[in-house]
């Protein structure tokens, strides 16, 4: 069983990022365009119909928000794979000619990977569904016995609390499947899920130890810009809140109008950051991929 030399991923990762940053913005400033512009409407909309939903008290209102978002999504999904191949395809196939500023490509590879992760996503919600269920459940059995809790919120905590306990289990089964969807599927692996389950086997503590590493940094400068532009407080759970709808239903909208009005700022934050976060994210799978297979092409 081969094992992901833990350094040696991490550290790849991160030269070719960084020491070839220019490359990575030549690779995704195309798709990072479309998918901020995108998200900056479809963000807008979302926090303009839910301020309005609370402030009416009418959620209907949010069924055509909910349909666009979905459609974005969906979008987001494609050009996330279009830049999630492109960085494994630099990295996997060297040799290939391309073109120095603009490498958008949307064929079969970016089409796989785009179907392994919606299989992975079917799964999520699968997974969703079945935690509901049992908190549902277990609220109708135990809800009643826990005062302060509406059976509503009875139910969503034992769904999370089943979801939690239930983590051993699903963390290795949505690693093994996830991780190398884009290199498998770049290099012919169908919708990339057999192989990346192959190949991830007995590696899922090195991947998560690789994700931390490649993830953490990026995601901190990320929640320190949007603190500064927000404010510390927009981090703070508010705990005290949980039994007092109205009280929560306020700062939410407060929340909310805070973000709108800072929209444009946190969308070029989120822009700045692109080439680090994705540079990072894609390019470790990767160089995992690649040294998993070198002996295969020996």
């Amino acid at each position: 069983m081969r094992k992901i030399p833990v350094r040696q991923t991490i550290a790849a990762s991160y030269r070719f990022t960084f020491a070839g940053l220019e490359k990575v913005i030549a690779l995704i400033w195309l798709p990072m365009i479309v998918i901020t512009v995108g998200d900056y409407f479809s963000t807008g909309a979302s926090l303009s119909g839910k301020s309005a939903a609370v402030d009416s008290g009418d959620f209907s209102q949010m069924g055509p928000v909910m349909a666009g978002q979905f459609a974005f999504a969906l979008v987001e999904l494609v050009l996330m794979c279009v830049i999630g191949v492109a960085i494994a395809r630099e990295i996997l196939c060297p040799m290939e000619q391309r073109p120095s500023f603009l490498r958008f490509s949307l064929g079969l590879p970016e089409m796989r990977a785009v179907g392994g992760y919606a299989g992975l996503y079917l799964l999520a919600m699968v997974v969703a569904v079945v935690c509901g269920l049992i908190g549902m459940g277990l609220s109708g059995v135990l809800g009643g016995k826990i005062a302060g809790l509406a059976p509503g919120q009875a139910a969503l905590g034992f769904a999370g609390l089943f979801a939690f306990i239930m983590i051993p289990v699903l963390l290795p089964i949505f690693v093994r499947l996830g991780y190398f969807i884009v290199p498998s599927a770049l290099t012919g692996g169908k919708y990339g899920l057999e192989q990346s389950w192959l190949l991830a086997k007995g590696n899922v503590l090195r991947i998560i130890a690789i994700s931390l590493a490649v993830s953490i940094p990026p995601l901190l400068v990320a929640a320190v810009a949007t603190g500064i532009v927000l404010g510390p407080d927009i981090f703070v759970p508010h705990l005290d809140m949980l039994t007092d709808k109205g009280a929560l239903d306020r700062m939410a909208l407060e929340q909310m109008r805070q973000r709108a009005a800072h929209l444009p700022m946190l969308e070029g934050i989120g822009f700045i950051l692109a080439p680090f976060l994705y540079g990072l994210s894609f390019s470790a799978p990767a160089f995992a991929f690649k040294f998993l297979t070198a002996k295969d092409e020996a």
